[in-house]
């Protein structure tokens, strides 16, 4: 049974509750919906001295990121994911460089200037995914009082064989990750690998992005659903030619949305497109599945990061 997460009328994060008693506080006016996925609520008064601790492991990777929280007195993972990385912003950076040469050639004939470069710069790609991770851990802040993060890192260290200290992309990306959190005021700790196998194998865990995460935290005790993050863009191209359509029918793009289909019954996604006759959502089973509009109902319309139930 997946818990309710809950905090109270200041914002701050308290212990997460069985959903038939948040069910209770919603009916008797004693709380609100704060954010439908993952379900939280808000109660209507302060609490004096909350109490809870929970700890965050993270299985980076370049294409996907295990995520997995556990609570420290309980040892129960009351949320696991994986963080779906964008893989287009190599793409969109190299576009944007040929769009930025063919210009200046064709305007002034100005020569590429490389005498304005200030400083050490982390390359767009990496930071985009370590970014991506650091809003998740921002975004489950405000739901729970996490005190730790453990992070999976390389064990192999080029500055030690004289390789430079800056030699590996995935070493400047650990590093800034590791910069990132600790502004945030928690604490950071670092694992690797090897440990984290010999950990799942003994937990009984199968090989999976987010039970690596809660193999580095050190529990099976899982409960409720598996989720899927996808990170959405916080720059958009306003008058983007290709983006014939932003809103239809009252839906956005990125909508979580509740469908009934003929053969998959209840489907529950986020809005990928919006057609003429049918809007396609990304679900746990396809990424471009098309249900009706007047089968459809709005469940939330997130603003930066996009949850989906597997």
């Amino acid at each position: 049974m997946s818990k309710v997460f809950v905090i109270d009328s200041e914002g701050i994060p308290l212990l997460p509750t069985h959903p038939a008693r948040s069910r209770k506080l919603l009916r008797t006016g004693k709380a609100k919906v704060k954010q439908v996925v993952p379900f939280t609520i808000q109660l209507n008064r302060k609490v004096e001295n909350p109490v809870g601790s929970f700890e965050m492991g993270i299985d980076d990777g370049s294409k996907y990121v295990g995520i997995a929280i556990k609570n420290t007195k309980t040892n129960e993972i009351v949320f696991h994911a994986e963080l779906n990385h964008r893989q287009d912003v190599s793409r969109l950076m190299e576009q944007r460089r040929n769009y930025r040469k063919s210009r200046r050639f064709r305007l002034r004939n100005r020569p590429p200037r490389f005498s304005n470069r200030i400083g050490f710069k982390i390359a767009p790609s990496i930071r985009q995914r370590k970014e991506a991770i650091v809003r998740v851990v921002k975004d489950f802040s405000k739901r729970l009082n996490i005190i730790k993060v453990i992070v999976e890192e390389v064990k192999f260290n080029h500055s030690k064989y004289r390789y430079g200290k800056f030699f590996s992309l995935t070493e400047i990306g650990k590093k800034y990750l590791k910069e990132q959190i600790q502004q945030l005021g928690l604490v950071y700790e670092t694992t690797f690998g090897y440990i984290t196998k010999e950990s799942r194998i003994n937990l009984g865990l199968s090989k999976k992005h987010n039970h690596d995460a809660c193999a580095i935290i050190g529990s099976n005790k899982i409960i409720g659903h598996e989720y899927s993050i996808k990170p959405r863009r916080t720059k958009v191209w306003e008058n983007n030619p290709t983006k014939t359509c932003t809103e239809k029918n009252g839906f956005k793009h990125y909508d979580i949305i509740k469908a009934t289909h003929r053969t998959r019954g209840t489907v529950i996604g986020s809005i990928r497109s919006l057609k003429e006759k049918v809007i396609t959502l990304r679900t746990s089973f396809d990424n471009n599945f098309p249900v009706s509009y007047k089968k459809s109902k709005l469940l939330w319309r997130p603003n930066g990061l996009i949850y989906c139930q597997i």
